[in-house]
């Protein structure tokens, strides 16, 4: 739902039913209003193949916010993602799919949108390129403008992104800052035993056993704590442990909470 979310923000498609808004206004009445003040990319990015790269650049800037396009910022764009002269003024059919990608990223900044609508950006770029554009949209985001991104880069959305929307089943079932999403996911322990250690002897209401692997010379165990911690180091005071740690949980974490949690029917009910 995430690609037809965003099109329909774009109308790109028309809702059967219901309604969007974009700086408080409704996204199908007035879209030529909204737009001169988004820039856009979708997950499929396919400029026209026979235009050169400033032909490119020039005719969307000409579409967008009527031609309203900031020539220095363009430039520190092309700049950032290695344009040479030469390869504005190749056609686009010419191109590396990392290179289409980038030159679709200029254009969807290069008039300074309020609001840029993204979905899958960094896709055919090399880590390199990675870099320099999530450090440009943290550029854009302290200069005051909004990042709207879809991604299944769970990486990507922690580092660009200052709150998160999951989608299950095609519904919203959460939308939280980064932190708060962590957090919902408990804390995790990570710990190595010498030896083979029977999962019975491990079951304790301080936490919960996430996953067991017994191994000929040790045994390696992740568990969500549930309970006090004093709990925990009880039970570990009687085993031969080899290393313990606490690793901070991954947006990837929380987001697999979600989709493994069991629908209880008190929040069933809370949310209808």
């Amino acid at each position: 739902g995430k690609t037809t979310t965003i099109r329909l923000l774009v109308n790109l498609l028309f809702p059967t039913s219901g309604s969007a808004c974009i700086f408080g206004k409704d996204v199908v009445k007035y879209h030529l209003e909204i737009c001169r003040d988004i820039g856009y990319i979708p997950s499929s990015v396919q400029p026209h193949k026979q235009m050169t790269g400033n032909d490119f650049l020039n005719y969307m800037g000409r579409l967008s916010g009527n031609g309203r396009i900031d020539n220095r910022y363009r430039q520190y764009l092309l700049d950032n993602f290695v344009f040479s002269k030469r390869d504005l003024n190749r056609k686009i059919k010419e191109y590396s799919s990392g290179m289409a990608r980038k030159i679709a990223l200029v254009q969807t900044f290069q008039h300074r949108p309020r609001l840029a609508i993204m979905d899958e950006p960094t896709e055919g770029l090399d880590p390199v390129m990675q870099e320099t554009f999530y450090q440009l949209l943290r550029e854009y985001r302290d200069q005051g403008g909004t990042v709207f991104v879809s991604s299944h880069h769970l990486r990507e959305v922690e580092q660009v992104c200052d709150r998160a929307g999951i989608i299950r089943k095609g519904r919203l079932v959460e939308v939280e800052t980064i932190s708060q999403l962590k957090k919902h996911t408990g804390r995790v322990m990570v710990v190595q035993f010498h030896g083979h250690i029977p999962r019975e002897r491990l079951q304790n209401d301080a936490w919960e056993i996430s996953s067991l692997e017994p191994n000929e010379n040790e045994t390696s165990l992740t568990a969500v704590l549930t309970g006090p911690i004093d709990g925990v180091i009880k039970l570990l005071a009687q085993f031969p442990v080899k290393d313990m740690s606490m690793p901070t949980p991954s947006l990837q974490d929380a987001f697999l909470h979600y989709y493994r949690e069991e629908e209880s029917p008190d929040r069933e009910t809370e949310k209808n």
